[in-house]
């Protein structure tokens, strides 16, 4: 895919996005829950415990909110493709030096030489 289609394909999820959001917020601007008012007491002092305000369930509290990982999966898998490529490549470096560091002992030798350069040790 070049790079025009890239960018034309965000672009329009992009869009895409926008639109389910404003969708969503506008479902949730017409359903108000509604809420009953509590009863009053008329006298001051009852014994009747105060009725507490009861909202009725919508369908706004139910419907089902965008998933941000539905949104980004391709970035996410784009990075974990990413990510394991690095690792392999410093596995395969790592067992490259370690083999011919038990050959040729590579490593040993470089490592004295940094010691004498910088002065560690006695």
């Amino acid at each position: 895919m070049s790079k025009k289609d890239k960018s034309k394909f965000k672009k329009q999820l992009k869009a895409q996005i926008l639109q389910d959001m404003q969708k969503f917020e506008s479902e949730n601007k017409t359903e108000t829950p509604e809420v009953q008012p509590s009863i009053a007491p008329t006298a001051p002092m009852t014994s009747e415990p105060k009725v507490a305000p009861k909202i009725t369930p919508t369908a706004a509290a139910t419907s089902a909110i965008p998933v941000d990982s539905e949104i980004n999966l391709p970035q996410i898998k784009y990075d974990l493709k990413k990510t394991a490529i690095v690792v392999a490549g410093m596995a395969i470096v790592i067992a490259v030096l370690a083999i011919l560091d038990n050959k040729q002992s590579i490593l040993t030798n470089f490592g004295n030489t940094v010691f004498r350069v910088l002065h560690i040790g006695s």
